[in-house]
C-alpha cells in the first residue's frame, strides 16, 4: 500500500499535467490507442525478462513516433490509423502473453491495474519518468502550449510544429505507460482526461488548469486507493469510477450555476 500511494501520487501528477495538453488538443483517442499499444511492450518485456514498464515505454514511444510517419505516407486520417494500432497491438500483446505460463493473471493485472503488483523498482521507474517528463514540459512549455492552441499560427510564427508534436507524442506515451501498473491499460485514460476535463469546467485560465488539475488528480487517486483497500475491490476501476463521479458532480454544479 505504501508503494501504491507513492506511485499513485506521481502517476496522478504526471498524467494530469499531460492531460491538460490532451484536452486542449482534443487527442484523447490518441492517448487511448497508445495505452492499448503498450500491452505489446509489456509482453515483450516479460518475454525478455526485463522490466515490463520500461519495455512498454520504449514500445509506446516507437508507436507514437511511427504514427506521424505512417500518416504522412499513407495519406489516411489519424483516427483511421489509431483504429488500426489499437486492435493490432492489443491482439499481438495478448498472443505474446499467452506464450508465458500463467499469463492470465499478468494480463488482468496490466489491463486493469493492481496495487499489489507495484514494487519499489516500479516506483523508481515511475518517479524517474515523472521527473523527466516534467523537466521537458517546462523546457518546451511555451511551444507546447502555443502549438496546442493554434498549430497553424504557431507554424507561421516560427515554431517547429512537427518537432513539438513529436515531443508531445513521446511525453504522452511515457506518461501513459507510467500509469499502467496502477490503473491498467484500459483505464489509464481516466486519469489522463477526466481530471483535466473537470477542472476545465471551472478554470478561468490555462494557469489555473495546470495548478488545479494535478491537485484534483492526486485527491481522486488517493480516494480511489483508500476505497479499494477498505472495500477490498480493484484499485484501477475504483480510481476510474471516482474520476467519473467527480466529473459528473462538476457538470451538475456547472449547470446549476
Amino acid at each position: 500500500m505504501q508503494r501504491a500511494l507513492i506511485g499513485g501520487i506521481f502517476v496522478a501528477m504526471l498524467t494530469s499535467f499531460m492531460g491538460v495538453l490532451v484536452v486542449l488538443r482534443k487527442s484523447s483517442f490518441f492517448g487511448d490507442a497508445i495505452a492499448h499499444a503498450s500491452l505489446t511492450g509489456v509482453a515483450i518485456g516479460l518475454l525478455l525478462g526485463t522490466n515490463p514498464v520500461l519495455a512498454a515505454a520504449v514500445y509506446a514511444v516507437v508507436v507514437a513516433l511511427f504514427l506521424p510517419y505512417l500518416k504522412k505516407h499513407s495519406e489516411l486520417p489519424l483516427d483511421s490509423l489509431l483504429g488500426f494500432v489499437l486492435p493490432f497491438s492489443m491482439g499481438l500483446g495478448v498472443i505474446l502473453l499467452s506464450i508465458l505460463p500463467g499469463y492470465q493473471p499478468e494480463l488482468i493485472s496490466f489491463l486493469f491495474g493492481s496495487v499489489l503488483a507495484i514494487g519499489w523498482v516500479d516506483v523508481f521507474v515511475i518517479l524517474s519518468l515523472t521527473i523527466i517528463v516534467i523537466i521537458l514540459m517546462l523546457y518546451f512549455r511555451n511551444s507546447l502550449i502555443f502549438a496546442s492552441f493554434d498549430s497553424e499560427y504557431a507554424k507561421v510564427s516560427g515554431v517547429n510544429v512537427d518537432r513539438i508534436d513529436t515531443i508531445y507524442q513521446v511525453l504522452l506515451a511515457v506518461s501513459i505507460v507510467a500509469g499502467i501498473k496502477l490503473v491498467g491499460i484500459i483505464l489509464v485514460n481516466a486519469l489522463l482526461v477526466i481530471p483535466a476535463s473537470t477542472v476545465r469546467l471551472f478554470a478561468g485560465s490555462l494557469k489555473q488548469m495546470f495548478i488545479f488539475t494535478p491537485i484534483l488528480a492526486v485527491i481522486i487517486t488517493l480516494f480511489g486507493l483508500f476505497s479499494s483497500y477498505i472495500l477490498n475491490i480493484p484499485s484501477g476501476p475504483t480510481i476510474a469510477v471516482s474520476s467519473g463521479i467527480v466529473f459528473l458532480l462538476g457538470v451538475t454544479i456547472k449547470r446549476s450555476r
